[in-house]
């Protein structure tokens, strides 16, 4: 019995030889091509057809199908059936998650002081909870928020969505107002590219676990982080005659 399957195994490994040197090159670019067709983010899937791996950061991530689906070009005008749309989405509030993140974490250290000769009161803008700060600052800064968001968007429009700038080109850095010298090559600009959709993917994520987390909790981010790294008054620490006896009964 043994030597029948050792026979089997001897002719089955000996038939690549009789095959041709173009079989096996077609084998192997098959193999290649399964390989280049399965998304980067999910390995055991297909990569979606329009996610072909030119755009910056893309791994072939979309459950939900959005790139199976561009918007029309009377929504959006420009290109029809592209991308650009949702890329320009996705770039503008991975920026706004960044500063949001900035946003809960600063003011716990610095906050504009109030101004209560013209009825803003002092603490007008140490709220740390985002939530609650929304009611405590006066409603002229909300509206002054509003109104530079809505010149950004009208520029953004023109610019972009209706104009032939790539995604997320808002005339600054090396494609503008360069004050700092900013000049990349190609490869460089692109990874840089890169960087920015990963920063702002994370920062989508932050904000979220950061609002939940204020609703919940009533305070800011910085002080839910300091609090893990005190005792709580309930908690009685045992001291002892030497550093390890603090943290262990006696006796032991």
């Amino acid at each position: 019995m043994y030597s029948l399957l050792l026979v089997i195994v001897t002719l089955l490994g000996t038939t690549n030889a009789f095959l041709t040197s173009n079989s096996r090159v077609n084998n192997g670019v098959r193999s290649l091509n399964m390989l280049e067709e399965k998304s980067i983010a999910f390995p055991f899937d297909k990569r979606p057809p329009a996610l072909d791996g030119t755009l910056p950061g893309d791994a072939g991530f979309d459950p939900a199908g959005f790139t199976n689906n561009p918007p029309k070009a009377w929504l959006i005008g420009g290109e029809a059936k592209s991308l650009k749309w949702y890329r320009e989405a996705e770039i503008v509030h991975g920026r706004v998650a960044q500063l949001a993140v900035l946003g809960n974490i600063i003011p716990a250290y610095f906050h504009f002081p109030g101004n209560p000769g013209f009825g803003v009161a002092a603490d007008a803008f140490a709220a740390t909870n985002p939530y609650t700060a929304l009611v405590t600052v006066p409603p002229a800064a909300l509206w002054q928020i509003a109104l530079v968001i809505y010149g950004i968007e009208l520029a953004r429009i023109q610019r972009v969505i209706r104009g032939d700038k790539e995604p997320g080109d808002l005339g600054l850095g090396q494609t503008g107002f360069n004050p700092f010298g900013f000049n990349y090559t190609p490869e460089q600009y692109f990874e840089k590219q890169v960087q920015e959709i990963k920063h702002g993917r994370l920062a989508m994520v932050a904000i979220i676990a950061e609002l939940l987390q204020a609703k919940i909790s009533g305070v800011g981010v910085i002080e839910q982080i300091s609090g893990a790294f005190n005792f709580p008054d309930a908690v009685e620490v045992v001291k002892g005659g030497s550093d390890l006896a603090d943290y262990f009964p006696a006796g032991l």
